[in-house]
């Protein structure tokens, strides 16, 4: 009888915390799926963008190419270029750089 007793004071909560902790659940379910949705929409996207980007980057490359096969001295000087007097030299300490930013040695 007691077990009864007690069944019968929890088993509407017990019911109730089960069906909110299910909407919950359904409802989180709904919101990844959504999202895995829309990133698999930009990451196709994404990789269209970049297609074009290298095809363009492509024939860039390759009128770039063709236009240092046609460069000659005589061409440079009439576009502007200028021998330099003398050659200078750069040296860095590497210890210093670093390719990662916000990296501190």
């Amino acid at each position: 009888m007691k077990f009864l007793a007690l069944y019968n004071a929890y088993a509407t909560r017990t019911l109730a915390i089960l069906a909110a902790v299910c909407v919950c659940s359904v409802f989180a379910y709904g919101t990844f799926l959504l999202m895995a949705v829309a990133h698999a929409a930009s990451l196709a996207k994404v990789q269209e963008e970049s297609s074009a980007i290298e095809g363009r980057m492509s024939q860039l490359q390759a009128r770039y190419l063709v236009e240092t096969k046609n460069l000659t001295l005589e061409r440079a000087y009439a576009l502007g270029f200028v021998r330099p007097v003398a050659e200078a030299s750069v040296a860095a300490d590497t210890d210093g750089l670093s390719l990662l930013p916000g990296e501190l040695r």
